[in-house]
């Protein structure tokens, strides 16, 4: 991997327009402005790692071939969260842990994209999330991540990341992403990040200790904590474009449905708050979220109780910008691709719409060729 330039603090203080001890009302007053336009607004990418199991997240519940394939984990009809006039053919709901989330759905600030996947998906770990991470086939993006390159033809846009992964789709040729950390309620920053890191670590030292009161009451999970950061974050005027978080635990093998519906109720009980907080603050008409996963899981159950490294999966947006509703075609059980699901959205497309459409860029020069886009967002 190359090695990639880093901008000094001087000059990473100048591009963000204060000193690290000394924020000015100006800035103060740009984090609580109302979004004016694409440059005023942020996207959280939550990473939910491991692969996530769409079929139990986005639930055919009116599909006797899942309940076939499924005898154990399937989730029970009379447990779904049925979708109501958006689901116009009534076939599918959200796994129960999906609750808190429901307000966001009913609301229309809650988009799901069906059957997400790519050409030639790998079952890897590590070659899909480089995959998903650069918008590119595995090995061919010479380190740089979608979003990196998206910042690279819009300086001194910044992306950060608070989760436990330093991802790569905030690495651009002209700058890495900043990777914070919490421990004993202080950051920590990767040692190869450079001065730009350190400034961003002070900087933000400082516009937590002034940021005010959480606009909501947070769940007490290490995901929550890091959406309650990124809240304070985006409020106190830290100036990034993206910030990227995760979650671990999704490669359910075995025992699945306790394992999964954990996972999603810390999911949407985090999200619930983070969305009360940026509405009490006066942000929600700025930021939009999206998550994704590296792959979904086989159909069929394995004899562990759990699912295999699959395919296609849901993505989800939220936010009060977000047109709300069902978006991509659900794949079809009874067409498999050898036990997987066939994507029918390519994942680029969702990049291609939250690229142009809500961040304000030219898609085309940061993934290399063209996509369709949807309409959840513009």
């Amino acid at each position: 991997m190359k090695s990639q330039p880093t901008l000094t603090r001087r000059e990473f203080l100048r591009t963000t327009g204060m000193a690290a001890a000394g924020l000015t009302a100006s800035s103060l007053a740009a984090g609580t402005a109302s979004a004016a336009s694409p440059r005023d607004r942020v996207l959280v990418v939550i990473q939910l790692s491991g692969g996530n199991d769409g079929l139990n997240t986005v639930v055919p519940f009116r599909d006797a071939a899942y309940y076939s394939a499924r005898p154990v984990i399937a989730v029970q009809p009379r447990h779904v969260l049925t979708l109501g006039a958006s689901d116009g053919q009534n076939r599918l709901g959200f796994h129960p842990s999906l609750r808190p989330l429901m307000s966001l759905w009913e609301s229309g600030q809650m988009a799901v994209i069906n059957g997400v996947g790519c050409p030639n998906a790998d079952r890897s770990h590590f070659r899909a999330l480089e995959t998903w991470h650069t918008a590119m086939e595995a090995g061919s993006a010479e380190g740089c991540g979608w979003i990196g390159r998206c910042f690279d033809g819009n300086p001194p846009a910044l992306g950060v990341s608070v989760g436990a992964e330093d991802p790569q789709a905030l690495k651009g040729r002209g700058m890495a992403g900043i990777h914070l950390q919490e421990k004993t309620a202080a950051f920590q920053t990767e040692s190869d990040a450079g001065d730009v890191a350190q400034a961003a670590l002070e900087k933000s030292r400082v516009l937590l200790q002034r940021a005010g009161p959480s606009g909501a009451t947070y769940p007490n999970t290490r995901f929550a904590a890091g959406l309650k950061r990124i809240a304070a974050l985006i409020d106190g005027g830290l100036g990034a474009r993206v910030y990227h978080h995760d979650i671990t635990g999704f490669d359910t093998h075995a025992n699945q449905p306790a394992t999964h519906g954990r996972l999603w109720a810390e999911v949407s009980e985090g999200l619930r708050a983070f969305f009360a907080d940026l509405e009490a603050r006066g942000l929600a008409e700025r930021v939009v979220a999206m998550s994704f996963s590296e792959f979904g899981r086989r159909v069929a159950e394995n004899s562990s109780y759990g699912t295999d490294h699959g395919a296609a999966s849901p993505m989800f947006i939220w936010g009060k910008p977000v047109h709300g509703g069902l978006y991509g075609e659900p794949p079809d059980l009874a067409d498999l691709d050898c036990g997987d699901l066939k994507f029918t959205t390519d994942f680029r497309s969702v990049y291609a719409t939250v690229l142009d459409g809500w961040l304000g860029a030219n898609h085309l020069a940061v993934l290399g060729r063209e996509y369709s886009k949807l309409r959840f967002v513009a």
